[in-house]
């Protein structure tokens, strides 16, 4: 009986089935009796070079792989530390009336400072009085006048001393983050730009396992399928448009906004405890992470009024970032392959709004987490070595009162500022000195020049290689009248 594959179908007459196993052994005699054969049917090979590569890697050349990845990555720590240092600095100090007036009084030398110390020297209840007595001049110790200075009030240091605090540094210029990194390195040694490199190193890891596990997790639970939610990450702070190939944009950017933030809490002591080792002197005990986590209220756990702060700094920008994308292409049209330099610019714009609205929560962030150990409320001193008072190299806050009061503290109750048409106009002597209690918005853009360079330098180089790889796809393009039509 001929076999009913081998017989073409009416149907599908150039049809050719395939053969599975090996082929049909050819019929025995009539009568002859078939033995019992086993089953010949075996799997054909399958080519899995596009799925699996030739060279599988060794368990020692694993190893070397993770080695790589993390030498790279503590060595990238350790280049942006001393830039990170100096902005977590500026964002935690508060500036005070007495460094402003230092700061801002222009400097006056010479034949100035020589009449005002001959006056101050000289006064006129000091002299003899010749007309009342002849008895010998006794010097009136009760009537003399304390010593002004140039504003007609005693000089502070006569009421207030100072007390020396060793490791604190006074900025000049508390906007510049190299006044901050040379201020810090004459006071505390070189070494001191690197404080809490390896507590950074730490927590950058951490974050970035537990952010794509979570990222994971919530897609399985969700059913989304994870090539939409596990995309690649970004360069810098721009952009990436990967988000634009999943099947569900929004869920996508949720997805890794819920993920930021709950390993921004999970990690918040760490990120805390980084805190308190950069602003700290080098004496301060514990130096320790480990050591450093004991001493929160809550030991290894996040302090309460740290969530909300936490939650927000974490959420939003990632939002702003991840969202980008789908609106540049659904509202506006941008396409990265048909309008690459219109989309660099706007991804440009998008990051800069980004760094925006991320800058001023991390401010709020770096002083809420001082405020933990420096606050009465959230970490009363005690006689124990590991919950007593702290010295910083900075004035920090000495109390936290929430997201809002904070910035209504930097912008209008924390020293002083002028703008710069007033301060070059006291400077020409056209007008007098007008300086507003507060610090106002500029204070909390401390530091952005580290983000803001970043970004710039992240985008130039992006900007360039995609305006190269346009040319050469150009060029290597065939013209109008080359190649098959």
């Amino acid at each position: 009986m001929q076999d009913p594959r081998q017989v073409p179908n009416p149907l599908r007459p150039y049809y050719i089935p395939p053969s599975i196993g090996n082929e049909t052994l050819p019929t025995t005699t009539a009568g002859a009796p078939t033995p019992h054969s086993t089953s010949t049917f075996t799997f054909p090979d399958i080519d899995y070079s596009d799925y699996i590569s030739d060279a599988s890697p060794s368990i020692p050349g694993s190893i070397k792989s993770l080695l790589d990845q993390a030498l790279w990555k503590y060595t990238s720590v350790v280049i942006a530390q001393p830039f990170e240092v100096a902005k977590l600095i500026l964002q935690a100090r508060i500036a005070q009336d007495e460094e402003e007036e230092w700061a801002q009084e222009p400097k006056h030398g010479g034949e100035d400072e020589d009449i005002e110390g001959y006056y101050n020297g000289h006064s006129s209840d000091e002299e003899p009085n010749y007309f009342t007595s002849t008895a010998p001049f006794e010097r009136s110790v009760s009537s003399r006048s304390p010593m002004r200075g140039r504003h007609g009030r005693p000089p502070r240091h006569s009421d207030h001393p100072q007390q020396h605090v060793e490791g604190r540094i006074r900025l000049k210029n508390p906007h510049s983050l190299l006044d901050a990194l040379s201020s810090l390195s004459s006071s505390s040694g070189l070494l001191a730009m690197w404080r809490a490199t390896n507590s950074t190193f730490i927590y950058s890891i951490l974050n970035r396992t537990l952010e794509t596990f979570l990222k994971s997790f919530l897609a399985a639970v969700l059913g989304l399928a994870e090539n939409d939610i596990l995309l690649p990450t970004s360069t810098g702070a721009i952009s990436d448009s990967s988000i634009l190939i999943s099947t569900s944009p929004a869920a996508t950017a949720l997805i890794t906004a819920a993920a930021a933030a709950i390993s921004a809490l999970v990690l918040a002591p760490i990120d805390a405890a980084r805190t308190r080792l950069i602003l700290t002197p080098s004496n301060e005990e514990p130096r320790t992470l480990l050591g450093t986590l004991r001493t929160l209220p809550t030991p290894y756990l996040i302090p309460r009024h740290l969530i909300p702060i936490t939650f927000f700094s974490s959420t939003i920008p990632t939002l702003i970032s991840t969202s980008t994308p789908v609106f540049l292409r659904s509202y506006l049209g941008l396409d990265p392959a048909l309008n690459p330099a219109s989309w660099s610019l706007a991804t440009f714009a998008g990051s800069a709004l980004d760094l925006s609205v991320k800058f001023p929560l991390e401010t709020v962030l770096r002083r809420a987490q001082i405020a933990t150990w420096t606050s009465p409320t959230y970490s009363p001193p005690s006689t124990s070595s590991k919950r007593k008072a702290i010295t910083t190299i900075v004035p920090v806050p000495q109390s936290y009162r929430g997201i809002l009061p904070t910035i209504w503290s930097i912008t209008r109750e924390e020293g002083y500022s002028e703008s710069q048409k007033d301060k070059t106009a006291a400077l020409l002597g056209k007008a007098p000195r007008r300086r507003r209690k507060g610090q106002g918005i500029e204070g909390l853009y401390r530091g952005w020049r580290v983000g803001f360079w970043g970004l710039v330098g992240v985008w130039g180089t992006s900007f360039v290689g995609g305006l190269q790889s346009g040319i050469e796809a150009t060029s290597d393009s065939p013209g109008i009248h080359g190649g098959k039509f």
